[in-house]
């Protein structure tokens, strides 16, 4: 009897140390990171942890296999993305409404991912179901978000001049040179202006303009014609990307001819910090400085045609046999109630949200640019922040480094 009772314990304390080492080792294998305590090694912690050596090190940006006592390692790969969590091929019975349920997103996300304008959904379609992971800026890469101010702007840089007296009465990171997205049109409108090139003269919209590459999603169709007149004010107001192209292609010389154009122009105005790549903005190679762009847009307010243009609320053009409506991008000039003298906006990934505006303040007109929110919300909010403070005579007491254009 006696030897059974041991044995029944024997058994009892192998099978609780049985369980000990495989809930250990299941909490072991689910752990995300791990401090190096006294006498760990990268081949027992891979061991423990059931992750090979050379996955340590590269998670880790290890080039040897030393390790320090507090250290802390990763143990997983947590960019890994597996397809079942990004996409969703549809099956029969599927809605868009019992999609977005399963996967906890809303429906107008689902639209946006997929670039839908409706709600119908095909058998067999692939929608992506995650947003995929989100391009910084080059601002944000810079630091530049760091750096705070006085007025608690989102944007990573901007600049605010009074037009009148070219005084500076606010700047950030005003001299460094960013992406500056669909601003370049002012620079394409300026030139196609200033040449005085047939505002009357037909353009077709060419494969040229449809092969533009990023976020170009477009209501002007190939062979479809416009005036130049039609394709500026799409340009200005609606930031149309095809338009500007189609002004930049049909320039004396063509593109090439345009561009060097563009950048003539920019040292005319003494921007040194700008250089420019194509008309529309969509590439990144598009470059200037806050303070740069302000010249560009006290430049652009002596244009009446681009004054208008920038600043319309909306706009109906003929495509085909359909009249289309168009909105203008900016918020401020469709919503607000603001004297807006000249507006542009602009957005691609490496520029974030950027702005670009004249506006009368107590019947005082002030440059305001913007560049790099991180939304269009922040964008608008940064404007009215900047709107209130000239408002309440906050600029006198409050200069910042005040210098002339």
């Amino acid at each position: 009897m006696s030897s059974f009772i041991k044995l029944h314990r024997i058994i009892a304390t192998f099978v609780v140390f049985f369980c000990f080492i495989t809930i250990s080792n299941k909490v072991f294998a689910g752990a995300s990171y791990h401090t190096v305590r006294k006498g760990d090694t990268l081949s027992e912690l891979s061991r423990q942890y059931r992750v090979k050596v050379t996955n340590l090190k590269k998670w880790n940006n290890l080039r040897s296999n030393l390790i320090v006592v507090g250290q802390k390692l990763r143990l997983r790969n947590f960019s890994r993305r597996t397809k079942t969590n990004t996409f969703y091929r549809v099956r029969p019975g599927d809605t868009l409404s019992q999609i977005a349920q399963k996967y906890r997103i809303k429906v107008r996300e689902l639209k946006k991912f997929n670039k839908l304008r409706s709600n119908i959904i095909f058998v067999g379609q692939k929608l992506r179901v995650r947003n995929l992971y989100t391009e910084k800026s080059v601002a944000t890469l810079l630091g530049l978000k760091k750096n705070s101010d006085y007025l608690g702007l989102n944007s990573s840089a901007a600049i605010v001049i009074d037009q009148q007296t070219n005084q500076v009465l606010f700047e950030k990171n005003a001299d460094v040179a960013l992406p500056i997205a669909s601003l370049t049109k002012l620079m394409t409108a300026l030139l196609v202006i200033e040449n005085n090139l047939d505002l009357g003269e037909t353009i077709e919209i060419t494969k040229q303009e449809a092969n533009l590459e990023r976020y170009n999603f477009s209501r002007l169709k190939v062979g479809s014609k416009f005036s130049r007149e039609d394709l500026l004010h799409l340009a200005l107001m609606s930031s149309e990307n095809r338009a500007a192209h189609a002004l930049g292609r049909t320039f004396p010389g063509g593109e090439r001819a345009f561009v060097n154009a563009m950048n003539v122009k920019s040292k005319i105005l003494g921007m040194w910090t700008t250089k420019f790549t194509e008309p529309t903005g969509l590439n990144s190679g598009n470059i200037s400085s806050a303070r740069d762009l302000a010249k560009l847009v006290d430049e652009s307010s002596r244009i009446p045609l681009i004054e208008k243009f920038s600043t319309s609320k909306s706009s109906r053009i003929r495509i085909h046999n359909a009249i289309h409506k168009f909105k203008n991008s900016n918020s401020l000039v469709r919503k607000g109630s603001w004297n807006i003298l000249v507006s542009k906006t602009g957005f691609i990934k490496p520029s974030g949200k950027c702005l670009a505006m004249i506006a009368k303040v107590r019947n005082n007109p002030y440059i305001i640019i913007t560049l790099d929110a991180t939304a269009s919300s922040n964008r608008t909010k940064d404007a009215k922040r900047i709107f209130a403070w000239l408002s309440a005579h906050k600029t006198r007491s409050r200069l910042s480094l005040s210098q002339s254009l």
